[in-house]
């Protein structure tokens, strides 16, 4: 299972100072900044969601191999299990829907930042600013992509655990429930692993972009929950 330690909040800043920004156009580097921060800002509680979702998919993980173990020798003796999982679908289903509603919410308050990088006079700049708001926005629709599947995937999880609960469940309709469900599994994982990547280039992205501005920043920066003293001169 992929992890989601990394799949957090892009990191925010406790303090910037804006120093030396003539010839680059103070303006739109401002409003560059004010977005990027604002997004990171609103994912704050980001890391605590995920370590939900995490916790909740672990547990659910035990309980799916139990389950199919179980179940496939004989059906009779998962039905409690099957009970607990569904609600735990639920649980999952629930969360998932929490993180989308905060990224959702990060997203607009960044918004669109295109125009604000197009001003930008110094190319260098531009190219830094462009490839950190590009890395943002795929971070975004990949998450989006991850939600969709993610609900495929708790769909279909829900509908083998609905054969399993027949008394008269061929096993080759098993093999085909447990098949469509590990596809719509590998597809969250693969997601997740586009994810984490993104949200590593946005980080990074950005830093460059704040130190090539002449940002000097100073404070604690967040990504997983740990803190780490940054500072970056012009």
């Amino acid at each position: 299972m992929a992890s989601w330690k990394k799949l957090t909040a892009v990191a925010a800043l406790a303090s910037v100072l804006l120093i030396g920004l003539t010839g680059c156009g103070a303006a739109p580097t401002t409003q560059i900044f004010e977005g990027f921060e604002k997004a990171s800002a609103a994912e704050a509680n980001v890391a605590e969601a995920v370590k939900t979702l995490s916790t909740l998919e672990a547990k659910d993980s035990k309980q799916y191999d139990n389950i199919l173990s179980q179940g496939k020798q004989d059906n009779r003796n998962v039905q409690t299990l099957i009970d607990n999982s569904s609600k735990a679908l639920e649980e999952r289903t629930q969360a998932m829907e929490q993180l989308k509603n905060t990224l959702d919410d990060a997203r607009k308050k960044m918004g669109e930042l295109d125009g604000a990088i197009s001003n930008l006079k110094e190319e260098g700049l531009k190219k830094q600013a462009t490839e950190a708001y590009d890395a943002y926005v795929k971070r975004y629709e990949t998450f989006t992509s991850m939600y969709e599947k993610y609900g495929k995937w708790i769909q279909q999880e829900q509908a083998l655990y609905n054969e399993l609960k027949q008394k008269d469940t061929k096993l080759k309709t098993i093999t085909k429930a447990v098949s469509e469900r590990n596809e719509a599994y590998r597809a969250v994982e693969q997601l997740k692993i586009k994810f984490n990547e993104y949200t590593n280039s946005f980080n990074v992205k950005k830093s460059e972009f704040y130190k090539q501005a002449g940002m000097h920043v100073t404070g604690t920066e967040k990504t997983d929950g740990e803190g780490a003293k940054t500072e970056s001169n012009s």
